[in-house]
């Protein structure tokens, strides 16, 4: 389940990447944490407005009516996408972003096995936004969509408040696919 998680001693909403250096281990209690950080490459075309309207199936139509906010990821015309529900006060600061970065974190714990996916978004007035979704390895489904974003090494991230508010195409480089293409095979999907 994704979330928008404040980090401590920010304001709600608004989260700072701690560690953003590729390849980076650090032992947290007795789990070793593999980290992937991508800065996303220019957005594809000019699309940075709202592209043509992406169709949200009704199932997650549902899930995004029964959240505030939070995020969840969806197959959507056959390709990855994010969907971030929110408010559009916030959106309206998101549009105006000036760098978009992921990260992914292999979390190997027996209770959980799952690849965590941070989105950050660091906005031109400079305000700050943290994402997070955990993939659980253990889902077809989810591991699904991972293989479909090391393959087509795209995804939209779609602002949704009451509908589709901004669809914003991005693209991950090569080599970082392969590195997330990896870390998924050490993650066992």
């Amino acid at each position: 389940m994704g979330r928008n998680r404040p980090v401590p001693g920010e304001a709600p909403g608004i989260g700072v990447r701690l560690a953003n250096i590729p390849g980076y281990n650090r032992i947290r209690g007795h789990v070793e944490r593999k980290l992937l950080s991508i800065l996303l490459k220019p957005f594809l075309g000019k699309n940075r407005g709202v592209s043509a309207r992406s169709e949200v199936h009704p199932d997650t139509e549902m899930s995004l009516s029964l959240i505030d906010s939070g995020c969840l990821f969806a197959q959507i015309g056959g390709k990855a996408a994010l969907i971030i529900k929110g408010k559009v006060d916030e959106f309206d600061i998101i549009k105006e972003f000036q760098t978009i970065t992921i990260d992914f974190e292999l979390i190997e714990k027996a209770e959980f096995p799952s690849l965590a996916f941070f989105l950050n978004i660091v906005a031109k007035c400079g305000r700050k936004f943290r994402f997070e979704y955990f993939f659980s390895t253990e889902s077809g489904d989810e591991t699904e969509i991972l293989r479909m974003m090391c393959g087509d090494r795209r995804f939209d991230i779609i602002l949704y408040s009451s509908g589709v508010d901004l669809v914003i195409r991005a693209e991950i480089p090569e080599g970082q696919a392969a590195e997330l293409g990896t870390l998924l095979g050490k993650a066992g999907g």
